[in-house]
């Protein structure tokens, strides 16, 4: 299970909650994972202390060469466009987002750790470094799923009920990157859950530990241990393994 949907199946009600459980048991991963191009850039341009703009802008122009290109297949138009949208508004949320004093590096690539019987794969994009005293560390994500977006709500207050959505989620999330980092057992430094976030892109916001952030993790175990006990009994949707 990953780390998104677990955030998820934690603040839906039960019948959100089997579709999170149905998905996380029999949906298989994309071929090509959306944004990839898109999130690779950002990766790279944060992890780089210079923080080059040289970087993202190379990336847009292939992007934007790629989406011209004659007979391109629509689905790998709208992606290229789609990850050329989620850069631009990375530059523009940019300082908002507050990354650029951080000492940010590439995080190895994470086996899944168990949580209460549950498998759950967390990926940090990037590692942040404490700067001063005992080696300490804490794990950063950027994210720019569209869902829910707030600027397609039409009333102020669906943008706000969509922003506060986010907001929860991220806080589980930040919850999850400090059991990664404790399952570590120090190989990669004293975890410290004050220097764990969350950028979101589209709320121009970097999200941190939340004030009851211990509470959080207690349901992250409760809600594992829940899973564990219903993972069996997930039944695949009728027509799941049909041939089209």
């Amino acid at each position: 299970m990953s780390a998104a949907a677990l955030a998820e199946y934690l603040i839906l009600r039960p019948g959100g909650q089997q579709n999170i459980l149905h998905d996380s048991k029999y949906s298989r991963p994309p071929i090509i994972s959306a944004n990839g191009e898109a999130m690779r850039a950002l990766r790279t341009y944060n992890r780089d202390p210079r923080r080059s703009q040289d970087t993202l802008l190379r990336v847009k122009e292939a992007l934007t060469i790629k989406a011209a290109t004659p007979g391109i297949r629509p689905k790998a138009k709208d992606e290229a466009l789609r990850c050329i949208e989620v850069i631009e508004l990375f530059e523009r949320n940019e300082n908002a987002l507050g990354l650029r004093s951080m000492a940010l590096s590439e995080p190895p690539n994470f086996d899944a750790i168990e949580i209460n019987g549950v498998m759950v794969s967390i990926q940090p994009d990037m590692l942040v470094g404490g700067g001063s005293g005992r080696a300490r560390v804490g794990a950063g994500i950027l994210r720019v799923a569209k869902a829910p977006d707030p600027s397609e709500g039409k009333r102020a207050e669906t943008k706000a009920r969509r922003g506060q959505i986010r907001r929860e989620m991220a806080r589980y999330m930040i919850a999850m990157l400090q059991l990664l980092l404790d399952d570590q057992d120090g190989t990669l430094g004293i975890p410290d859950r004050n220097l764990c976030f969350v950028a979101d892109v589209r709320l121009a916001e970097r999200i941190g530990p939340a004030a009851d952030h211990a509470v959080r993790i207690r349901d992250i175990r409760g809600a594992c241990t829940q899973i564990s006990k219903l993972w069996a009994s997930v039944a695949p949707k009728p027509g799941l393994f049909e041939k089209p």
